[in-house]
C-alpha cells in the first residue's frame, strides 16, 4: 500500500467538501449578499423612514396604552388589533400595533401601524413590511420566496455548507501540516495562491461561519417549531383555560391592566416585549397572551402568560419549550444584532470574506476542471 496515498476518510471528506460546496455555491452567494443587507436593518429602515421616530417626544410620559389602542380602532374602524409591543432600542417613544380585518385570526395579513407613546396619536399610514427593502430581502433570505417550504430549503443550504465547513477541515488537517498556516505560495502560479488564500481564509472564518450556518439551520424550522408548539403545548393552554368568549376588539379588560399584571407576575426587572389579543392562532378566545423578556442572560429568552381578558387576572405562566429557546436565541446570533454596530461590522467583514472563500472554490474547481480536459486533435502541445 503506497503510503502517499490519501485514506479513504480523507478521500471522502474531499469529495463532501467539493460537492457540497458546489451545490450550495450559489443560494449560499443569494444568502451572503441578502444577509449583509440585513445585518443593517434597522439602520437602512431608519434612514428610508420606514418606521416613524418620537423626535423630541422620547423622554416625555407615555400615554395610557389604551389610548392608542383606541385611537387606532377609530382611525381603522375595520380592522381589529391583532397584538401591540414596544421596542424601546429600536423604536423609543414608539408603540407598534399589530392589525388585521375584523374577523382575523392569524397573521398573514397583518399590517403594522404605530402610535406616538406621549400622545397616543396614530402616525400618518402603516407599514406593509412585505413592501419594504429590507422585508423583500428578508423574505428572500429567509424563505426564498415560498413561504414555510423556503424555510426548509434554507435549512438543507444550511446543513449542506454545514457539511462543507466540517469536511473541509478534515482536508485542511494534512494540509497544514505541510505548510505553515498563513503562508501564501507567491509566484508559483495563480491555483496555488487561490488555494492558499482558499485555506488560510477558511481557518480564520471557520467559527464565525459555524455558527452563523448552525443558527440559520435552526432557524429554518422556526415555522415548524411554532406549528408544534401551537398544537401541543399551545392548544393543551386553550383547551384547559376556555372559556366564555369576549369581543376580540373591545375585551372587558384594559390593556393596560393586562400590562401591569403581566409584569407583577414576572421575575423582577423583566419586561412586556408584546401583549397578543384574544381571539388569534397565539392566544385563547378569553385570554391576552403576553410575552415577557427577561435581562442580563435572560434578555433573549422570554415567557408566556395568559391573563383572563374579563378581570386582567393572570391564569399561567409558562416557559418556551427547549426547541423554540434554541430557535428565539438563534436570531441575535445569526444576524450579528445583539452586540451594537461593531459587531455588526464584524459580521459584515466575516460574510464578505466567506463569499470570497466561496467564489473561489468554485473557480479553483473549474480551473482543475479546465486543464484535466484533453487538448482537441491537432491543437499545439
Amino acid at each position: 500500500m503506497d503510503a502517499r496515498r490519501p485514506s479513504r476518510w480523507f478521500r471522502l471528506n474531499l469529495w463532501l467538501h467539493r460537492w457540497t460546496s458546489l451545490v450550495a455555491t450559489v443560494p449560499f452567494l443569494v444568502l451572503c449578499l441578502t444577509g449583509t443587507v440585513l445585518i443593517f436593518h434597522e439602520e437602512i429602515d431608519a434612514a428610508m423612514g420606514v418606521v416613524p421616530t418620537a423626535q423630541g417626544l422620547e423622554d416625555a410620559p407615555h400615554r395610557p396604552l389604551a389610548e392608542s389602542v383606541n385611537n387606532v380602532l377609530a382611525a381603522f374602524p375595520d380592522e381589529r388589533v391583532l397584538s401591540i409591543g414596544m421596542e424601546p432600542e429600536e423604536h423609543p417613544g414608539v408603540l407598534l400595533l399589530f392589525t388585521g380585518p375584523r374577523d382575523a385570526h392569524g397573521f398573514e395579513t397583518f399590517k403594522l401601524r404605530f402610535t406616538h407613546l406621549a400622545t397616543a396619536q396614530p402616525t400618518e399610514q402603516g407599514v406593509d413590511t412585505d413592501k419594504t427593502l429590507t422585508g423583500f430581502l428578508l423574505e428572500l433570505h429567509a424563505e426564498w420566496f415560498l413561504g414555510p417550504a423556503g424555510e426548509l430549503i434554507g435549512a438543507l443550504i444550511a446543513l449542506l455548507v454545514l457539511v462543507s465547513l466540517l469536511s473541509g477541515l478534515v482536508v485542511y488537517a494534512p494540509y497544514v501540516k505541510r505548510i505553515a498556516f498563513g503562508i501564501l505560495r507567491r509566484g508559483r502560479g495563480p491555483r496555488l495562491l487561490q488555494l492558499d488564500l482558499h485555506n488560510f481564509i477558511g481557518a480564520l472564518v471557520l467559527g464565525w461561519a459555524l455558527a452563523v450556518t448552525v443558527t440559520g439551520f435552526l432557524l429554518g424550522f422556526g415555522t415548524v417549531a411554532t406549528g408544534i408548539w401551537q398544537n401541543t403545548e399551545l392548544a393543551a393552554l386553550q383547551q384547559r383555560y376556555s372559556g366564555d368568549p369576549v369581543d376580540p376588539r373591545r375585551p372587558p379588560a384594559d390593556i393596560d391592566e393586562v400590562y401591569a399584571a403581566a409584569l407583577r407576575a414576572a421575575p423582577p426587572g423583566w419586561h412586556v416585549i408584546s401583549v397578543v389579543y384574544p381571539d388569534t392562532e397565539f392566544s385563547t378566545n378569553r385570554h391576552f397572551t403576553v410575552l415577557v423578556g427577561g435581562q442580563g442572560l435572560d434578555e433573549r429568552l422570554f415567557r408566556v402568560a395568559l391573563v383572563d381578558a374579563e378581570d386582567a387576572q393572570v391564569r399561567t405562566v409558562v416557559q418556551l419549550p427547549w426547541y423554540l429557546k434554541a430557535i428565539v436565541l438563534s436570531q441575535p446570533l445569526h444576524f450579528g444584532d445583539y452586540g451594537g454596530l461593531a459587531l455588526k461590522l464584524l459580521w459584515t467583514a466575516c460574510t464578505w470574506l466567506t463569499l470570497f472563500i466561496t467564489a473561489n472554490g468554485a473557480w479553483l474547481w473549474w480551473n482543475r476542471r479546465r486543464k484535466r480536459r484533453p487538448a482537441p486533435a491537432g491543437a499545439p502541445a
